[in-house]
């Protein structure tokens, strides 16, 4: 009877242990609910502008045509941006400190320009111009510091942003009567593929693991290279271009992205 009784005590004091235990290890991470690692998901917009001008140049090549073969474009599009993000955040008492990385997906268009040309320096035919004003995508890493509530926590970022996919531009001939070019002018990138971006954002917890994300970024990516470029083909095809170069100039390009998401936490809290 005696040992029973001291079995039964000892039981619930294991048990009345194990309670106490997960009471304190809630209780500590309640005391940090921004503190961890994550992964999310977001999407948004991207409004972005630019401005690349290109001419054809040679010695004897008329003003009056050279003329018709001097554009400028300045772009102000906007497009559809989204990805993921991956990241982890350091929390002491208020203060969060973090690290995050982002891999999105751009969603804009190409910019094309066609000029039919008769006469006959440069050869006659017609001119097809194409660039790319905006990535196709782009990864962000950098820190980012924040102010953490209870189930919110308001932060800015800095960083550096990486663009992916072609950004270049590129000047097609394709003869009179010929349905494919024959000849072609590379122009070179219409913007770096560094830059920076600075922003800030919103996170709100939710029941559970969850937490929903309201941010705004302003990215960069500088100047591209000046180019001037000579003909690319066969030798027969780019003989009539001798002395004709493309030049290009390219301007800056900036973008404010405004993205949402949901992200999970694998270290979450339960409010």
């Amino acid at each position: 009877m005696i040992a029973r009784t001291q079995a039964t005590l000892t039981g619930r004091s294991a048990a009345l242990v194990a309670m106490v235990a997960i009471a304190g290890a809630a209780s500590a991470q309640s005391d940090i609910p921004w503190n961890g690692v994550y992964l999310g998901v977001n999407a948004g917009e991207a409004s972005s502008s630019t401005c690349n001008r290109w001419a054809l140049n040679g010695a004897m090549i008329a003003p009056a045509v050279a003329f018709k073969f001097s554009n400028r474009d300045c772009s102000n599009s906007s497009a559809l941006v989204g990805g993921v993000r991956l990241g982890e955040n350091f929390q002491y008492k208020r203060l969060v400190l973090g690290i995050d990385a982002d891999l999105d997906f751009w969603g804009a268009k190409g910019f094309n320009q066609s000029l039919k040309y008769s006469g006959a320096v440069p050869l006659p035919g017609t001119y097809h111009y194409s660039d790319k004003p905006s990535p196709g995508g782009f990864a962000v890493i950098g820190p980012r510091i924040g102010y953490a509530g209870d189930t919110w926590l308001p932060y800015i970022q800095v960083g550096t942003i990486i663009a992916a996919g072609s950004h270049g531009s590129t000047l097609y001939y394709t003869p009179t009567g010929a349905k494919v070019p024959t000849a072609s002018f590379s122009g070179g990138r219409d913007f770096s593929s560094t830059g920076w971006v600075a922003g800030g954002g919103f996170e709100l917890g939710l029941n559970g693991a969850w937490s929903i994300t309201a941010e705004y970024l302003h990215s960069n990516f500088g100047k591209g290279s000046n180019s001037s470029g000579t003909c690319n083909g066969s030798v027969p095809a780019c003989s009539a271009f001798s002395g004709i170069s493309f030049n290009n100039i390219h301007e800056g390009f900036s973008a404010n992205i405004v993205r949402v998401g949901i992200t999970y936490w694998f270290g979450y809290w339960e409010p």
